[in-house]
């Protein structure tokens, strides 16, 4: 085995590691600021592709072929790049095309947050909560319907159309 050929090997091994690493973690929670959204190119799936096409062509084309050292390492980059580029555009046209954009609705569930203006039964108050440093304000409705005055505490379960749907911290505290 030439010095090269591992150096294809070790980067084929990594791509898969960092697959797996993707694959149980995901891509959203291993980005630094959260606040922006994944780049499609500098994500750990981009990187195990780019890993896997690297690796396997260069490994193949050093073990199986008498081209130059350079000339392998030029059509390896170009076929990591290539398995970057193909699956960007799987994803785009095929994974992704049903998918709904993730909001910040889904990430609230559990948040605390106190009622700024009464919630009365069958009419909406207002809550705020913080969020990425945030005041957040958002019209609530109580999920047990009963009137929840201004300055209560609430857990936010839910939002439906815009209106989140809370529960007194102090019925909460209770079931835990």
């Amino acid at each position: 085995m030439t010095p090269l050929s591992i150096v294809f090997l070790i980067a084929f091994i990594a791509s898969l590691v960092l697959a797996v690493i993707a694959m149980l973690h995901g891509v959203e929670y291993t980005r630094p600021r959260r606040t922006r959204a994944p780049s499609p190119f500098f994500n750990l799936p981009s990187y195990s592709a780019f890993g896997f096409g690297f690796g396997i062509v260069g490994y193949l084309l050093t073990t199986r072929t008498s081209l130059p050292n350079w000339a392998i390492v030029l059509i390896a980059i170009a076929a990591g790049s290539l398995a970057v580029a193909g699956m960007v555009t799987l994803l785009a046209t095929w994974a992704l095309r049903d998918a709904v954009a993730a909001s910040d609705e889904h990430e609230i569930q559990g948040q605390l947050a106190t009622v700024t203006r009464d919630i009365q039964s069958g009419s909406p108050g207002e809550i705020r909560y913080e969020s990425f440093g945030k005041q957040v304000s958002v019209a609530a409705m109580a999920i047990s319907g009963v009137r929840v005055p201004a300055g209560s505490e609430v857990v936010i379960d839910r939002i439906e159309n815009g209106v989140a749907m809370v529960e007194e911290w102090a019925v909460v505290e209770q079931r835990l």
